[in-house]
């Protein structure tokens, strides 16, 4: 049979794969940073325990003046992840230990009173560097960046509604080229409420629009990625001694309209357990472990699933 049959053929039986293939983390997944973190938001920090991140140690710091508060902090984590890529394809049988350093800042600004609630404005921006600690695939390492504006009203019924606008980008660590970024406008609430004496319930619900701007080689589209998405979670926080316990799960849906992923919809279903560890004011340590699974629906596949789990570390300066 002639050889250039043969490849050809190939070829062609291939091509469904080859046109969806992920050559990086999948931007969709990534953790971004659109808001600050809940014990900054919560008011009179009843809840200053809180997290608004599901994996990490962060204890914010905090440089009062007449009209401002600021916060920052230093997080990092080293953990293990099967299927770092969040990949359908070949690449979900990649396994490796991942190193991500955050440093974050921000400031809240005086708080207006209205009726019974108390709105608040926040900004904020933050540096992540990922680093895959597996040969062959660091040089998929990349560094994010990302900023944020945000209102929040404070309700005496205990409810917290938010509204704001980020930004992020994401770039290769192998070129230094832009590869991902987006703006992202959003709205969301929160309630806690008491449990036991011990143990603190956390509803959360947010939905946004993702305006981005990627590369798609099979269309004239360079916004794929627009995605809507809403999730709900509930979570629990134990405080154990002085051990901090916290598992949550929560559900998102996405539906794409642009490009190749136009009619794309996503069900992401997330299980995951954090345990913090206030060695004292000024550092933090603790350990993670979560799940996540995604099915798709109207497009090719992009199902995966995906478990990782690690260690963190939380350490701040006064200033």
């Amino acid at each position: 049979m002639n050889v250039k049959y043969i490849l050809s053929a190939a070829l062609v039986a291939t091509l469904p794969s080859l046109m969806h293939a992920q050559t990086g983390p999948d931007a969709t997944t990534v953790e971004r940073n659109s808001q600050p973190p809940t014990s900054i938001t919560s008011g009179d920090n009843q809840n200053d325990k809180v997290d608004a991140s599901d994996a990490g140690a962060q204890r914010p710091i905090f440089l009062k003046t007449e009209k401002i508060s600021g916060f920052a902090g230093l997080d990092s984590r080293y953990f293990y992840r099967d299927n770092p890529f969040q990949a359908s394809d070949s690449l979900n049988d990649a396994e490796t230990a991942i190193w991500t350093n955050t440093a974050y800042v921000g400031a809240s600004f005086v708080a207006i009173e209205v009726d019974d609630a108390v709105i608040t404005p926040y900004i904020g921006a933050s540096y992540t560097k990922t680093e895959y600690l597996e040969s062959g695939l660091d040089g998929f390492n990349f560094d994010s960046t990302s900023a944020y504006a945000m209102l929040t009203a404070q309700h005496s019924n205990g409810w917290t509604y938010r509204g704001g606008v980020s930004y992020a980008m994401d770039s290769s660590d192998a070129n230094s080229e832009e590869t991902y970024s987006e703006f992202y406008p959003y709205v969301g609430a929160m309630k806690t409420h008491s449990l036991f004496d011990s143990i603190v319930g956390i509803f959360d619900i947010t939905a946004g629009k993702h305006f981005s701007k990627s590369d798609d080689f099979f269309s004239t589209s360079d916004s794929p990625l627009d995605n809507f998405d809403a999730t709900i979670s509930y979570g629990l926080q134990y405080v154990f001694q002085n051990f901090i316990i916290s598992p949550r799960y929560a559900l998102t849906y996405k539906s794409f309209s642009d490009g190749s992923n136009d009619g794309r919809e996503d069900l992401i279903h997330s299980l995951s357990l954090k345990v913090d560890y206030p060695i004292n004011d000024d550092l933090n340590v603790g350990v993670f472990g979560s799940f996540s699974k995604r099915d798709t629906d109207g497009v090719y596949s992009t199902d995966y699933e995906s478990m990782d789990g690690g260690v963190a570390l939380g350490l701040n300066t006064t200033f």
